[in-house]
């Protein structure tokens, strides 16, 4: 029994360095979209390596929880956690402590889609531009600048035409 009490206690541990990683997260994830409202690409460059370690942190630690269920004997999904909750009803921390943590992932998920969406909106804003430059209207971008970004149009250095 005494096993079975640690074990539990690990649990709620982890859940609760889970609900810190994620709050880091759900913070960073904001602070994203803002960038990208803003069109501030270049803040992404940080924000991207913050955000990747924060989730191989979830992901550490949701198989670190996963580890301490299984030596419950039990499954690391929703039904292990019932299973968990119901022999030890008398624990409200730990059902607070993962409803909090549920909570955080939805909203870490919905921001994570939204920012999706912007990335896809500016992809799409980018790529008009890059269609509009190509086709060309009068002047057939596509055929004036090389794929080293130069212009292929040679100035007539030239004399021409000399009248006289």
């Amino acid at each position: 029994m005494n096993q079975t009490l640690n074990n539990t206690a690990q649990i709620q541990q982890i859940i609760n360095n889970e609900i810190d990683v994620m709050q880091s997260l759900v913070q960073l994830l904001e602070e994203e979209q803002q960038v990208l409202i803003n069109n501030e690409s270049e803040k992404l460059e940080t924000i991207t390596p913050n955000k990747n370690q924060l989730l191989s942190k979830v992901v550490e630690l949701e198989k670190s929880r996963g580890q301490a269920m299984l030596q419950l004997g039990l499954s690391n999904d929703a039904d292990g956690m019932r299973q968990l909750f119901a022999t030890n009803s008398s624990n409200v921390a730990l059902a607070n402590a993962w409803q909090s943590l549920l909570s955080l992932s939805g909203t870490a998920q919905e921001q994570n889609k939204n920012n999706g969406l912007l990335i896809n909106r500016q992809l799409s804003k980018n790529q008009a531009a890059l269609n509009i430059l190509q086709s060309g209207s009068a002047h057939q971008a596509g055929s004036m600048y090389g794929a080293d970004g130069q212009s292929k149009i040679k100035s007539n250095t030239g004399r021409g035409i000399v009248a006289g």
